[in-house]
């Protein structure tokens, strides 16, 4: 090779290789400290077991900017030997959870994994119920969509700076007449471009690739756990719901 040729093809490996280990140096730094490297995904997912006790909300806050997006709320109430026991997902001003209104009550969707959430889908903004108990003299009944169910998804619209995002909460709950409500968040998701739909699941970018359904931690799919007293939780029986009766078909 001529002299000059070679000079030249050596110093432009030497700039390609400080290149390569500037940047190898820098992305191993970022994943020492916690930050994300880019890698094209847009869906950012946050684990959770959290507890919603009987008279309790818990303040979701789906892109961990420290806004309230939606509060989960388990309500009780009592009217002289009448019980309402229910679980609500109320939106803060923008935003939507998806659902149905039937009659005068707007329903929240238990979505199965995989299922589409997003500006086809139909959302409800007015007080959203997930599930409610009604314990009186005469009997007791049941209404929503979330009685008695494991792992199944809250579909989401909620704003970011005037924008519309998507993403889903995944939750277990429990309604039993003469029973406290039980309600357990496992996670949510939610996609960072505008507009732009996602999967009631979905961790990632790949929408073709769905996660598994998570368990319970440290427990079977089928039940809750006892929780330690301070929780308020009671374990549940493995008897079925006598008084089942929902209110509208699926």
């Amino acid at each position: 090779m001529h002299p000059v040729k070679r000079e030249r093809y050596t110093a432009l490996r030497e700039h390609l290789d400080r290149r390569l280990i500037s940047y190898a140096a820098a992305t191993a730094g970022a994943t020492i400290l916690g930050v994300a490297v880019p890698s094209g995904a847009q869906i950012v997912y946050t684990p959770a077991h959290v507890v919603i006790e009987q008279g309790g909300t818990y303040s979701l806050d789906l892109n961990n900017d420290g806004t309230k997006d939606f509060a989960l709320h388990n309500s009780l109430r009592a009217n002289c030997s009448t019980f309402w026991s229910s679980l609500l997902a109320l939106p803060a001003a923008g935003n939507a959870v998806q659902g149905l209104t039937l009659r005068d009550r707007n329903d929240a969707s238990a979505l199965n994994a995989g299922a589409p959430i997003g500006s086809n889908e139909k959302f409800v903004k007015q007080y959203p119920l997930l599930g409610a108990a009604i314990n009186s003299p005469g009997g007791g009944q049941y209404s929503g969509r979330w009685l008695h169910v494991v792992n199944r998804y809250l579909g989401l619209q909620f704003q970011i700076n005037g924008e519309t995002h998507f993403g889903w909460a995944r939750m277990t709950v429990r309604i039993r007449l003469n029973h406290p409500l039980q309600a357990l968040l496992t996670g949510y998701a939610y996609e960072t471009q505008p507009n732009t739909p996602i999967l009631a699941g979905q961790e990632t970018g790949q929408s073709d690739s769905m996660p598994a359904e998570p368990g319970i931690k440290g427990q079977p799919e089928a039940s809750i756990a006892p929780q330690p007293a301070t929780l308020g939780l009671l374990a549940l029986g493995a008897e079925g719901l006598p008084l089942w009766r929902r209110e509208d078909a699926d």
